[in-house]
């Protein structure tokens, strides 16, 4: 079977076939609304004429429909082009705003390396849906990486290995913001907005990961201080694919398992995402998502692009 080729377009020529293609199921679409109102008009005359004019009528009013038929099938063929092309250019957009952000990111870092009094530890957001970034000075960086050993009495030979599990890799860090009061604000106020909208942040210092979620921010006042000392905590952040196996090859009797997954589960948010969708979507309640995401409203409508816990 031949597969037909998809032609690719650049921005320029996908924005010039989003209005071709517009203006195409809008002719389309204004000759099936003419057609119709002229089937009606015939049809009207078809109820009441007699012999030959009403058999003549019949088979104006099946041309027609058979031609209003075929002006709809194309309108939604267009129209279906449109929406297409358009969602690729959506796309592209947000591509190419990410791809910007990314740059003018690697641009500040390249500019503030020399710099100094400024502090070349930094928090940023992972994804590139903002170019902000805020450099620090940190003093100490803390790692705890835990893990829950089972307190039962193991059998004798079996492994070890299979009665430990890693936990949740936590990093704590204290720094100083230098500057004026002014940039010292703006950027206490970038680290809230960041951690009430649950981004995923990088962090690069000492210790450096590129998925993590705040799970703490505290500030202190020191007037005998310039800087601004700050404290926050952030959570390491596996984003792994779950895999399900497929049949299994064993003889006997096949049992069903169910075993219900404790692992948090987290999803990127859309245009127009809300609570009450995400409910629907994963099974579950809106009281439920408010408790474990930071964001407290059930009505608004949440930030485009952040990491949302369904699970």
């Amino acid at each position: 079977m031949m597969v037909a080729k998809t032609t690719y377009l650049n921005t320029k020529q996908l924005k010039s076939a989003i209005k071709s293609n517009s203006l195409r199921a809008q002719h389309e679409g204004n000759r099936s609304y003419l057609i119709g109102v002229q089937t009606k008009v015939l049809q009207a005359k078809y109820d009441k004429a007699s012999g030959s004019d009403k058999a003549t009528l019949g088979r104006m009013i099946e041309t027609y429909k058979g031609s209003q038929k075929a002006h709809i099938a194309a309108h939604k063929k267009y129209a279906a082009k449109v929406k297409a092309e358009k969602a690729t250019l959506a796309k592209r957009s947000t591509a190419a705003k990410v791809q910007a952000n990314k740059n003018k990111i690697a641009g500040k870092i390249a500019n503030n390396k020399p710099k100094f009094n400024t502090g070349h530890m930094m928090l940023y957001r992972t994804d590139g849906h903002s170019s902000a970034i805020v450099f620090m000075s940190s003093v100490p960086e803390s790692e705890d990486n835990t893990v829950q050993v089972t307190p039962n009495a193991l059998p004798k030979g079996e492994p070890t290995a299979t009665h430990s599990q890693q936990t949740e890799k936590d990093i704590s860090i204290t720094a100083r913001i230098m500057g004026t009061d002014a940039q010292q604000r703006t950027a206490f106020n970038q680290l809230l907005k960041w951690k009430a909208e649950g981004c995923e942040m990088t962090y690069k210092g000492r210790i450096y990961y590129k998925h993590c979620l705040f799970t703490a921010l505290h500030r202190e006042y020191n007037k005998d201080e310039t800087a601004l000392t700050i404290t926050f905590g952030l959570q390491f952040i596996d984003w792994s694919e779950l895999k399900t196996s497929g049949k299994s090859a064993s003889s006997g009797t096949k049992s069903k398992t169910h075993n219900k997954s404790t692992a948090k589960k987290y999803v990127t948010t859309k245009l127009g995402t809300t609570y009450a969708s995400l409910a629907d979507d994963y099974n579950t309640t809106i009281a439920k998502l408010i408790s474990m995401d930071s964001y407290k409203s059930a009505v608004n409508i949440l930030p485009y692009g952040v990491k949302i816990r369904v699970s």
